[in-house]
């Protein structure tokens, strides 16, 4: 066939496949036709392997270190790694106390606790969150109360907060969501302080973001931090909680040494999940690369929120500490922290960029702050958001849907005191701040 005529097959072909039959089509290669579905892709124009907006922090290194735990199983049990963790973690965010869980979730579960939060209390929470975030409260029995947010930095809007307090509010979660410091995080500290409220900082977007100098988490009562694979750095699965009172770290130490390590075989799929990850998200060759790991590994992957977590039941392996490997693991990527954030401001240039030319409003960003852009949030039409298919085209990136309900990603009826969340939910897409370099 001739090189004009193999252009007008392909050229035939790529117009006979629909968006939504290549959606199909990729879904299906998911179960094993990826390669096709990758096929399919060039012919239709977009690009083979978007960045993605998981696992990104991810290298080389980590996969070698990944392999040499799962060489030596004896030694998963070793307390001191969880230890030097924690204490590597503070020293690098300028916190006195830190402690290592199995879980952002499991870091909040143990703010809850050395805090004294009693069933009946209530907490003001954002209403724009993700389900594990009402869940830790849940589970300690402690009432939540939902407050709207602003749309320049989807934070908390103070003026909103002021009339959900009550008699019975013990605590305010504050979050800085998508690596964006809140627009008003000092307002909203000063408010606290006015009516003798704990404020736990929610850090899981934002970790190494920065206000007047100081990392966010550093400014509230206690704090919590992720490194689920998502987030600012993985360790696939993982939290911190940090706090400079030493009245709250004594209750944090008692919370983690009552807490038990993972499993074995829970702790050996996290191991294999590192390659796996890699391979599927960050290689560069991943195109290919990635349906051979998930054909040698795939079954070895764990979801980050279960179903059991989506229905609001407690899983039975919730409440544990970080283990050894793991621990390794987050020491690795805490040298890297401060590079991936460089390069994740780089990128949101080019978003700000991207949102003038096209009359989108970029998020705001804080006197004084220093933003990660864990991802870049932008509102667009409620259509855009629901097919996105325009983005694979120009600017050539795959978007994220956080949040697609008031509690991601479980489905939950508008909150009527939240009309700036509801707005967020319809509209709201982010863009990925790693690229490949």
């Amino acid at each position: 066939m001739s090189n004009e005529s193999s252009l007008r097959f392909k050229l035939a072909l790529a117009s006979s496949f629909t968006p939504f039959m290549v959606h199909k089509i990729t879904a299906l290669g998911r179960r094993g036709g990826r390669l096709f579905a990758n096929l399919l892709k060039l012919l239709q124009g977009y690009p083979l392997t978007p960045p993605s907006l998981a696992s990104m922090t991810l290298d080389q290194d980590d996969v070698d270190l990944a392999l040499s735990w799962l060489r030596q199983p004896t030694h998963w049990g070793e307390a001191d790694w969880g230890a030097r963790y924690a204490a590597e973690f503070a020293r690098w965010n300028g916190s006195q106390y830190a402690f290592a869980f199995m879980g952002g979730r499991v870091a909040l579960s143990a703010c809850i606790y050395a805090l004294g939060l009693q069933p009946g209390d209530e907490v003001i929470v954002p209403g724009y969150t993700c389900v594990v975030v009402p869940n830790a409260f849940r589970y300690a029995q402690v009432k939540i109360i939902y407050s709207d947010i602003e749309l320049e930095t989807y934070g908390l809007d103070v003026e909103a907060l002021a009339s959900r307090i009550t008699p019975r509010t013990r605590a305010i979660l504050i979050h800085h969501l998508y690596g964006l410091v809140c627009r008003d995080y000092m307002a909203v500290l000063e408010l606290a302080r006015q009516r003798a409220l704990w404020v736990i900082e929610d850090c899981a977007h934002a970790t190494g973001a920065e206000y007047n100098g100081r990392k966010v988490g550093n400014y509230g009562d206690i704090a919590f931090y992720s490194s689920e694979q998502s987030k600012i750095f993985n360790t696939m699965q993982g939290g911190l909680a940090v706090t400079n009172r030493p009245e709250f770290a004594s209750r944090l130490e008692a919370y983690y040494h009552q807490a038990l390590y993972p499993e074995a075989e829970r702790i050996e799929r996290l191991l294999y999940m590192v390659g796996l990850s890699y391979y599927q998200f960050k290689h560069p060759q991943r195109w290919w690369r990635g349906p051979v790991a998930t054909w040698q590994h795939g079954a070895k992957r764990l979801a980050s929120t279960t179903p059991q977590e989506e229905q609001g039941i407690r899983p039975s392996y919730y409440g544990q500490k970080m283990a050894a490997p793991l621990a390794a693991l987050g020491l690795n990527q805490i040298k890297k922290i401060d590079a991936y954030n460089a390069r994740r401001r780089e990128t949101a240039h080019r978003w700000d960029a991207w949102c003038q030319a096209h009359h989108y409003r970029p998020p705001a960003v804080v006197a004084q702050s220093t933003p990660v852009y864990l991802r870049y949030p932008v509102l667009v039409a409620p259509e855009k958001k629901q097919n996105r298919d325009w983005a694979l085209r120009e600017p050539g990136v795959a978007l994220g849907v956080w949040f697609t309900s008031h509690l991601h990603p479980v489905p939950h009826p508008p909150l009527p005191e939240c009309p700036n969340a509801t707005r967020a939910v319809q509209q709201c897409v982010n863009f990925p701040c790693l690229l490949d370099s």
